[in-house]
């Protein structure tokens, strides 16, 4: 209900923005997917200070401020004008917060190592491992995982994906939700290396829908847990 409240306003801005602020201007399915995540733990969501990296336009944490939560910070490296599409969001969907929140944008790029956000109790993304990610970029997610894994109050990190190199036709039955993805395959490679893993919490497998003679897929997407890896070595 409230996803579909915010998702009018940002398609608004995906159509008005998108080519200056890249893919970044844009809802994808893993947006989605991570807000459905969120609406079935709104008791864990509200009152809790979220922290989203790769936010784009802002959706997922501005589901979070609906669905209640004490702060909200959306961060993203992406081009200035991005971040100007985040404020916008914020202003235009202010009415849904609670009274007393705070919803912010700022500009953070991972490998530029700058000062990381504090006291989040929940860390979220969306689409943040693509086609487009090299191993430095990678690299550079992980250490920031990483790092603000460490931090108290020790949040969770939660991250939508959207399974778009693979290879398995749609209606394919996968033995794990992890197979057949070499960008999944790439960062969970980089997340070992900076002592974490990734916990699958839930997939959904692309459905087909037929209306007529026309035939639609759902997007293959999966949310999943990192966490640090009590079996590796502290780095």
């Amino acid at each position: 209900m409230m996803w579909s409240k915010l998702r009018e306003y940002v398609a608004l801005h995906e159509r008005d923005d998108a080519g200056a602020c890249g893919v970044g201007g844009e809802v994808w399915p893993a947006a989605s997917a991570l807000c459905e995540w969120l609406g079935n733990h709104s008791a864990e969501v509200c009152g809790s200070r979220i922290l989203e990296l790769g936010s784009g336009t802002g959706a997922c944490g501005l589901y979070a401020a609906a669905l209640g939560a004490a702060s909200v910070q959306l961060t993203d490296g992406g081009p200035v004008k991005l971040i100007s599409l985040a404020r916008a969001n914020i202003l235009r969907n202010r009415h849904l917060f609670r009274a007393g929140s705070s919803v912010e944008a700022r500009r953070l790029r991972w490998e530029e190592h700058s000062p990381l956000p504090r006291d989040a109790d929940l860390i979220i993304a969306s689409d943040v491992w693509y086609r487009h990610a090299d191993g430095a970029a990678n690299a550079a997610l992980a250490r920031t995982l990483r790092e603000l894994l460490d931090q108290p109050p020790k949040p969770r990190a939660i991250v939508a994906h959207e399974h778009r190199s693979r290879e398995a036709p749609f209606d394919a039955t996968l033995p794990r939700w992890d197979v057949d993805d070499e960008l999944l395959e790439a960062f969970a490679a980089a997340a070992r290396e900076h002592g974490l893993r990734l916990e699958g919490l839930w997939s959904r497998r692309p459905r087909c829908h037929v209306r007529g003679s026309f035939r639609s897929w759902d997007a293959d997407v999966s949310v999943v847990e990192v966490v640090r890896d009590p079996d590796a070595a502290d780095g």
